[in-house]
């Protein structure tokens, strides 16, 4: 009998790094076509060995999509379908529900994409008591006060990457917010702003892999964030966690993705951890981005990316992982990662210290993520960072020392001409 994989067929909706690859190498013999937005093709990798490409434009109607993939799977039979990223889900469950793949369901996706909608979700099943409105105008962030005073958070409904967040300590905040919570959301599906409770705890994330609808955490990652726009700015794992805080915190992850009837793939849940409650901040229907997936790999031997491509073709991963976990591993007991974060405006002139940086011992990743010709505007998301380094120890404090000392080798020069052009437009108006 021969040990060869039938061939299948994967359709792949948007893009999604190396992961196709991924999926091609675990699964020999497998064909894939991409359906995507224009914004995607320049992204793709090793385009030469994708069967088809279809290429829809970004107004595209939910029905479009589904009629592309009728298409596909006339053509050539579809056996799976995945979307390896957080831009189309809701046309991918679309997809998967006309030509009876499986994939998440449209309640989940929905409930994942929409902050607002999973508040509500959460709610009926008796999970979190968090007040949080969709908010238009000043008005209704004056309603959301009238239920719990201030402070108050400020973010697009559908965000990511800390884009448009901000915290409301007093009437004076909220039209600022509101206008910064709009240039978030400037590129976002839905321009709608929630208004909701200010957190106060410790910040975490959990690293989940979901089977048949079990949850499995592998991980808690400590995570540092700048106070005004909430950008994170550094990562730390294992979170250094007693073992009854580290339970309740994974059983609060956990019951919260059977509540939103997540039952296959690896997520990324953000959380603040108070001493009376772990708060569910947002989850994702894919894995951690900031490189934690990678530092996961060096403290636990368990690779999240690989696992998303092998759930893409079929493959069961759940006992393997678990098996990962209970073996004994010589790599390093704990990773981090820094972020320089430069305050200056103006274009990047010139970036030092790379070499100095790598270097350093415990440092196994150094990079720079703002080019020289390229415009720092400020820490205003985790877009705007300059760059990152990454590093290894036996211990959570070492790994993050080396990493902030990494980040301090590095020196950005930057050419402002915002004083500049603020005088010239003076004397032209005076």
């Amino acid at each position: 009998m021969s040990d060869t994989p039938a061939p299948q067929h994967l359709l792949i909706v948007s893009g999604g790094r190396d992961l196709p690859d991924r999926a091609r190498d675990a699964w020999p013999g497998l064909r894939t076509t991409v359906i995507c937005r224009p914004e995607v093709v320049p992204r793709l990798r090793s385009r030469e060995k994708i069967q088809r490409l279809i290429v829809l434009r970004e107004d595209a109607p939910v029905e479009e999509w589904v009629a592309a993939a009728r298409f596909v799977h006339a053509i050539d039979p579809v056996d799976r379908l995945t979307n390896f990223t957080e831009k189309d889900t809701e046309k991918t469950a679309a997809i998967g529900r006309d030509l009876g793949l499986a994939w998440h369901s449209a309640h989940t996706v929905r409930a994942v994409a929409d902050k607002h909608e999973m508040r509500r979700v959460l709610a009926e099943a008796g999970i979190g008591g968090v007040v949080a409105e969709t908010v238009h105008d000043v008005e209704g962030v004056l309603k959301v006060v009238e239920r719990t005073g201030y402070p108050l958070i400020c973010k697009p409904v559908r965000g990511v990457a800390s884009k448009g967040v901000t915290r409301i300590d007093g009437p004076t905040d909220i039209e600022r917010a509101l206008e910064w919570g709009a240039e978030g959301a400037g590129d976002l599906d839905a321009p709608d702003l929630l208004v909701e409770q200010f957190l106060s705890g410790d910040e975490y994330s959990v690293e989940c892999v979901s089977e048949d609808g079990e949850h499995l955490a592998v991980g808690i990652t400590r995570k540092i964030s700048e106070h005004d726009h909430f950008v994170e700015v550094g990562h730390v794992v294992p979170a250094p966690l007693a073992d009854p805080d580290e339970r309740r915190i994974r059983d609060a992850v956990t019951d919260m993705l059977t509540a939103l009837g997540v039952r296959q793939g690896v997520t990324h849940t953000e959380v603040i951890v108070a001493a009376d409650a772990v708060h569910i901040v947002e989850t994702h229907l894919r894995p951690a981005g900031d490189e934690i997936p990678e530092l996961w790999a060096r403290v636990s031997g368990v690779d999240l990316i690989d696992v998303v491509a092998r759930q893409a073709v079929g493959i069961k991963v759940l006992d393997d992982v678990r098996a990962a976990l209970a073996a004994p591993h010589d790599g390093p007991s704990a990773a981090a990662i820094w972020y320089a974060c430069p305050d200056a405006v103006g274009e990047i002139v010139e970036i030092t210290g790379e070499d100095e940086a790598r270097a350093l011992e415990g440092v196994v990743d150094v990079e720079v993520l703002r080019e020289p010709g390229k415009r720092l505007k400020g820490v205003t998301g985790s877009f705007a960072r300059g760059a990152h380094v990454c590093a290894v120890g036996t211990s959570q404090d070492e790994a993050l020392r080396r990493a902030q000392e990494g980040v301090r080798k590095l020196s950005f020069t930057v050419r402002s001409d915002g004083m500049a052009a603020r005088h010239e437009a003076l004397a032209s108006t005076g």
